[in-house]
């Protein structure tokens, strides 16, 4: 049976561990250097704001094996219309391991999420999403919004 938990600063290696999946299923991670860089500014990155309580993560679990993971990021922007405490969330770091999708689990953990930033009065959360994982999110009524643009300025190394 499933079991959802909020994960904790011990969650750090799991964490890492399921995001560095993620990034690899989408072919974002490219040869083991990268990879091991990548973790290690993850785990930076975990180690920092969990107990800051700046990422929220739960875990869901079968008999003691975790099987999913999701995250949970919060911005603070001047009020807009429609909300006017300009808090908004940010759900990220959603992974389920092959052979535990289609059982509703990530479902579960959205709901969890859904619930949490209910109670905090959050009423704008926002997320990117895979095509494997979007009828999950539509299923929760989320949209696809197609306005947003992103730049990245590359570093010299």
């Amino acid at each position: 049976m499933i079991q959802i938990r909020r994960a904790s600063i011990n969650d750090v290696p799991t964490l890492v561990r399921f995001r560095s999946l993620l990034f690899k299923e989408m072919g974002l991670l490219r040869g083991e250097q990268e990879e091991k860089s990548f973790e290690r500014a993850c785990e930076l990155f975990f180690t920092q704001f969990i107990p800051q309580n700046e990422f929220l993560s739960w875990i869901a679990e079968d008999d003691k094996k975790v099987v999913a993971v999701s995250g949970l990021v919060f911005f603070q922007k001047p009020p807009s219309p429609g909300n006017n405490s300009g808090k908004e969330a940010y759900i990220m770091n959603m992974y389920t391991l092959k052979e535990w999708r289609k059982k509703g689990i990530a479902s579960k953990l959205l709901k969890k999420i859904t619930a949490f930033l209910n109670q905090m009065r959050i009423i704008s959360i926002s997320l990117h999403t895979t095509e494997v994982g979007r009828t999950v999110y539509e299923k929760f009524g989320f949209s696809l919004v197609d306005t947003e643009m992103k730049l990245l300025i590359e570093q010299n190394q």
